[in-house]
């Protein structure tokens, strides 16, 4: 661990160029320990908000982790809902005057300070930057941070520096972990949180699994993990920053969803508690039932997707309600495809079922669907090219696959049931 009240060297300059003057820092780096009772690891640190176990050990709340869901260096620490906190107290060495806080946290903290004067903070992300002020002749001040909230928090990164100092780069992919799969058509990858426009490189740790191009786009290309991150190299204005997410590539599915009717669905559905969804996901086959409902935002642009009412026969009165659909390839709806659906069209939606209860009224649902086919017509099966894949197997989402086991299945651009 970074020991506390180490004063770095004030201003260098020459070939050495410019330093910070950082009067306390913490990252939680020399915690090897999970398990530790926090309040043994420092004794000017005090931590709140654990239950200890029988042989001392941390049981639940306040505690570290290896992780980095605050987006700073693992480990870090957990403050536990409902007031969980962490007090420094820290020397000044004879500093004084202004100086800044900076920490990262995937939650807003509550921050005070003893025997000196915060301002107003600000945040760019997960980076929290305050404004402190301390009087001459002050010795030692405390600062604490508090979860308030009902959720856990995760700090990680702090550093009390004199003067302005850099400001954090504002670097977030907003999570730790991300699953996605081989070939499938609606895997969502982290999104890069860059609001300060900082010039990042990519990269990927195993470049076997997925890599990753200048424009922060990423390509599977098999089965396992690597680690996804992007790197600010850091300049006179900016910190240095550097944030990481684990991708793990699952193996292409082979499976088709099962096949089924409106009235079906609406059986499954019924067999459903008040609220809930299927952890089965189907493929619903029936006609359109009025005019779909492409939603727009106040601008008018849409927002993707569709509602519409289902039956199983055209104009039919026991109804399945699609709610939020994506067009083929779980691609969104643009003003030239929404052409696509009409009343009485026939289609196939695939998505999870749920029994949506609002104000006492049930309402059968397919819910964040997408689209088939439309009127016996699929994009996936016209994309398959037969004359460059002779013998290639596709599913009925146009996705190749290795191994068919049962179902319906394209080869050669003919329907085939194995």
């Amino acid at each position: 661990m970074k020991k506390i009240f180490t004063l770095l060297v004030v201003m260098m300059m020459g070939i050495c160029g410019w330093a910070e003057d950082i009067i306390w820092s913490e990252d939680f780096s020399s915690v090897t320990d999970f398990t530790v009772n926090p309040n043994t690891i420092n004794e000017n640190y005090t931590f709140t908000g654990f239950v200890l176990k029988d042989d001392g050990t941390v049981k639940s709340g306040t505690k570290f982790y290896n992780e980095n869901l605050a987006g700073g260096t693992a480990p870090e620490l957990l403050l536990a809902k409902n007031g969980g906190s962490f007090t420094a107290t820290v020397a000044m060495n004879g500093k004084s005057g202004d100086m800044t806080l900076s920490f990262k946290s995937n939650k807003a903290l509550t921050v005070t300070a003893e025997n000196a004067t915060l301002g107003e903070a600000s945040n760019t992300g997960n980076d929290y930057v305050y404004p402190v002020t301390v009087a001459a002749g002050t010795n030692t001040i405390k600062i604490t941070f508090t979860m308030a909230g009902d959720k856990n928090a995760r700090m990680d990164n702090i550093k009390l520096s004199q003067g302005q100092g850099k400001k954090p780069a504002g670097l977030s992919w907003g999570t730790s972990a991300r699953t996605v799969t081989l070939g499938a058509s609606d895997n969502q990858f982290p999104q890069l949180s860059n609001k300060n426009n900082l010039t990042v490189t990519y990269s990927s740790s195993k470049e076997d699994v997925a890599t990753i191009n200048a424009e922060g786009f990423v390509t599977l290309l098999t089965a396992g993990k690597t680690d996804i991150t992007a790197e600010f190299a850091g300049n006179d204005e900016y910190e240095a920053a550097k944030v990481t997410y684990t991708l793990t590539v699952n193996e292409a599915s082979t499976d088709v969803p099962e096949l089924i009717t409106v009235d079906q669905a609406l059986a499954i559905i019924d067999t459903l508690g008040n609220g809930k969804t299927t952890t089965k996901v189907y493929q619903v086959e029936g006609f359109i039932v009025g005019t779909p409902d492409f939603q727009r935002k106040d601008d008018q642009t849409l927002y993707g997707n569709v509602n519409f009412d289902m039956a199983a026969e055209k104009n039919g009165t026991t109804k399945l309600t699609v709610f939020r659909a994506k067009s083929f390839e779980n691609k969104n709806f643009t003003e030239e495809t929404i052409s696509l659906l009409k009343d009485g069209d026939k289609v196939v939606i695939e998505g999870k079922l749920q029994k949506y209860v609002k104000n006492e009224v049930v309402t059968p649902e397919l819910t964040n669907g997408k689209l088939i086919s439309v009127n016996g017509v699929g994009s996936g099966i016209n994309n398959v090219k037969t004359d460059a894949t002779k013998n290639a197997i596709f599913n009925l989402q146009g996705q190749r696959v290795n191994n068919a086991a049962k179902g319906l299945f394209i080869v050669n651009g003919k329907k085939v049931v194995k």
